[in-house]
């Protein structure tokens, strides 16, 4: 069994090194020393391959957290209490936003927000998350506009799609649908359209939200495979909307 498994490992690796073009002489490493070929080819060639891709350090770092889940917070905690600059700023909203600590993240963010930063656009971006996050959606309303205001020419569908929720939590509603309709012409994936929906049923125009339902559903299903996978949380809350509505 061991010699198969060996055998197979040898085959995949060489595979590796043809589709990847690496230089042929591991694939005679590969084939007369096979342990000592294997090892060396992983460690490197693959290894460090797949450290530096965004993959490979997504996974790494999801590696690191699992093992220690408040090291990252810890360390950009660290660097903040060191030097409160912009960047350690960003890096620390963003560690404590991802293990739930908002009003924490805010409270950096006000720190932050000061003399030549004061209207830096990627830590307002942070404060109205937090201050959304926090059912505080008419202050992630004043921190957007405000965003806007003093910097017109920053783009951010992440930014618009809050300032959408932001409006809707806000109970301006018609606002709100106009600004989904606007984020969801342009924002990645299945999520605006989908929200949108959520809204148009919320300001009673069910039918409106049908008809986008479904059409959101042909186009996914003309799009490639790799699309739907990627978006197929969105796609199942997609059918359970069309479902409820339909009922």
């Amino acid at each position: 069994m061991s010699i198969y498994f060996t055998v197979i490992i040898q085959v995949l690796l060489v595979i590796h090194v043809l589709k990847t073009g690496r230089n042929r002489y591991w694939i005679w490493l590969l084939i007369f020393v096979p342990l000592v070929g294997g090892l060396a080819y992983l460690f490197i060639e693959i290894i460090p391959e797949f450290r530096g891709g965004i993959q490979g350090q997504r996974a790494m770092r999801n590696v690191r957290n699992a093992v220690n889940p408040g090291a990252e917070l810890q360390k950009h905690a660290a660097a903040w209490e060191q030097s409160a600059n912009a960047d350690n700023a960003r890096r620390y909203a963003n560690a404590l936003m991802n293990h739930g600590h908002y009003s924490q993240a805010g409270e950096v963010l006000e720190q932050a927000l000061s003399g030549f930063f004061a209207t830096e656009p990627g830590l307002l971006l942070l404060k109205a998350r937090a201050k959304f996050e926090t059912s505080d959606s008419a202050g992630a309303v004043r921190v957007l506009e405000e965003l806007q205001k003093a910097n017109p020419d920053f783009r951010s569908a992440q930014g618009h799609m809050l300032y959408a929720r932001s409006l809707e939590e806000s109970g301006r509603m018609e606002e709100a649908l106009d600004e989904f309709q606007e984020v969801s012409r342009y924002f990645p994936g299945v999520e605006a359209r989908y929200r949108l929906t959520l809204a148009l049923a919320a300001a009673g125009k069910t039918q409106d939200a049908i008809h986008e339902l479904e059409q959101l559903s042909k186009d996914a299903g003309l799009a490639p495979a790799h699309f739907r996978k990627s978006q197929k949380k969105w796609l199942n809350l997609v059918k359970e909307q069309l479902k409820q509505l339909q009922h």
